[in-house]
């Protein structure tokens, strides 16, 4: 089913935070592409911290009990206690950096990065949510954002990620036409926005 402006779905306005939005539901790619070094850091230590607690835990409380010696914690036990820092790790940094997206913490660096990419990507022509490279139709593209948009809050209850590219992401892209102190520097001479509407409209017919 296609949308056309008689039918187009009214979306509702973005939450707002403390600094600017980036992008209302970012592609899980994206997000990963945008983690921070401390992002890594810490996954990297709830992978480890784990697998040590369940070796700590063993010493001070023994398995056999009080007063007796620890129990060889067996190999098994340790790589799930592994697997689940890992994917706990990476549920934070996604969180985090989602959060970034959405401008609920200092996003700074990711407005930065954010802005050269589309301004990038404005100038080759190029839509910068890419929907025009998507197999679904406009009410499932639909659909698919409404089941994924703040889905990094409740990601650790069910874990649900953006895999489809849409155009509802709560930015306008009239904001990327307006430079802001140092872009000129980058070189970029975008295209008018309708031109690329247009000439993507055409490629996927």
């Amino acid at each position: 089913m296609s949308y056309t402006p008689s039918n187009t779905p009214v979306r509702a306005a973005p939450i707002s935070g403390d600094y600017e939005l980036i992008d209302g539901d970012p592609y899980f790619t994206k997000v990963i592409r945008y983690f921070r070094p401390s992002d890594y850091l810490n996954w990297g230590i709830s992978t480890a911290i784990v697998p040590l607690g369940i070796n700590v835990w063993e010493r001070l409380e023994p398995s056999l009990g009080k007063g007796m010696k620890p129990s060889p914690i067996a190999g098994t036990t340790y790589r799930a206690a592994t697997a689940i820092g890992f994917v706990g790790g990476f549920f934070l940094a996604y969180v985090k950096t989602s959060q970034r997206f959405l401008g609920w913490r200092e996003n700074s660096r990711e407005v930065a990065k954010d802005r050269y990419e589309v301004k990038e990507l404005l100038s080759q022509g190029k839509l910068p949510y890419h929907e025009n490279e998507s197999v679904l139709d406009d009410r499932s593209k639909d659909v698919a954002n409404r089941n994924s948009q703040y889905s990094n809050s409740l990601l650790f209850i069910l874990p649900w990620f953006n895999l489809a590219y849409h155009p509802y992401h709560q930015v306008n892209l009239k904001k990327y036409y307006v430079n802001r102190p140092g872009e000129e520097d980058w070189g970029f001479n975008l295209k008018p926005l309708d031109e690329i509407y247009s000439s993507n409209a055409k490629k996927s017919v």
